[in-house]
């Protein structure tokens, strides 16, 4: 009994505090902290279960908080994690008390029913009053407040949808404010920008797509602006490379730094190597437009097939390592 105490009480500390730090979280954040206070509060449960099989079997636990221990250490979960839920929505904090009491009162009702010396000092029929009293309570009260959540009120509905409206005018309204911002950032875009400026707008599917890269050709700067931008570990975000009518020349000996830094990424050593290396797929027409004005990549391309053979877990790794082999050993 000694042993399952302690290990109810390990599992309390983080199962209470994920459940009080939820509510000043964001919601990815509060979402994650209540699915680890769930596990935690399962495991916590079944401690408390055994707490009280052991306080049954070996202690002298009252026949009456026997079958009562039968119905309400179930209900005491559920209610534990209604609270929860409902601590989270749109009832104040005090709603909290209830999954932090809750396997307190327990742990300490079957402690104290297993330790039977403790029982002249602390009689069955008050201990268990007041201990499951405040059990009762505390489980019935979130189940109560469950069940009128769920129950037809069309006042409250109404309410919801309301405010399921602001919500929705309030999205659409931070929505347009970023498109015209993100408008009049373009707008401000010319001959005179850097080649930086445009790259968030390059990919394929940015809203400004097609105008960026008329933009981008047109950068005064571009062949300048395309080799520092390599220099500076920029290569995923120039896969557009070959389209902004840059000088094949100017740029090879950048690209070939660029690319030969790219391949080094893909190491077991880094949890992210299967992403970078396939992300050298958007290199693909950089590199076919490169090599095929002259651009000598073989050094790079062929450290960069090795690598990606020997993390290959799939037909289509295994396709690129190829197509990049034969790249570089185009003349």
């Amino acid at each position: 009994m000694t042993i399952l105490f302690v290990l109810a009480v390990l599992l309390y500390g983080p199962f209470i505090t994920n459940i009080l730090t939820a509510r000043s979280s964001d919601a990815a954040g509060r979402g994650m902290s209540l699915g680890f206070a769930v596990i935690q509060g399962l495991v916590l449960w079944i401690v408390l279960a055994s707490m009280f099989a052991v306080a049954i079997l070996r202690g002298a636990m009252p026949s009456y908080a026997t079958a009562a221990a039968i119905v309400f250490l179930p209900l005491s979960a559920i209610a534990a994690a209604s609270a929860m839920g409902l601590y989270n929505d749109r009832y104040g904090d005090w709603l909290a008390v209830v999954p932090a009491l809750l396997p307190l009162l327990l742990a300490l009702y079957a402690f104290w029913a297993r330790m039977v010396g403790w029982h002249d000092t602390l009689p069955p029929v008050p201990t268990t009053a007041i201990l499951g009293g405040a059990i009762v309570v505390l489980t019935i009260m979130p189940l109560v407040l469950t069940t009128i959540e769920y129950m037809p009120n069309p006042e409250r509905e109404a309410a919801q949808a309301a405010e399921r409206r602001r919500w929705e005018e309030d999205e659409k309204k931070r929505v347009a404010e970023a498109d015209a911002a993100d408008a009049a950032r373009f707008a401000k875009l010319g001959p005179d920008s850097h080649l930086g400026d445009y790259l968030e707008d390059l990919p394929l599917g940015a809203m400004h797509h097609r105008q960026a890269l008329a933009g981008a050709r047109l950068v005064k700067t571009r062949t300048a602006d395309a080799v520092q931008l390599l220099g500076q570990d920029r290569l995923g975000d120039l896969s557009q490379l070959w389209a902004l009518d840059i000088e094949p020349s100017a740029v090879c000996a950048a690209y070939r730094e660029a690319l030969q830094a790219e391949a080094a990424k893909i190491t077991k050593t880094r949890s992210d190597y299967i992403s970078v290396a396939i992300d050298l797929e958007w290199q693909l027409p950089n590199i076919e437009w490169l090599t095929g004005n002259g651009c000598d990549l073989s050094g790079p391309l062929g450290d960069a097939a090795n690598r990606v053979r020997s993390v290959s877990d799939s037909e289509r790794m295994a396709e690129l390592a190829d197509r990049l082999t034969a790249l570089g050993r185009r003349p």
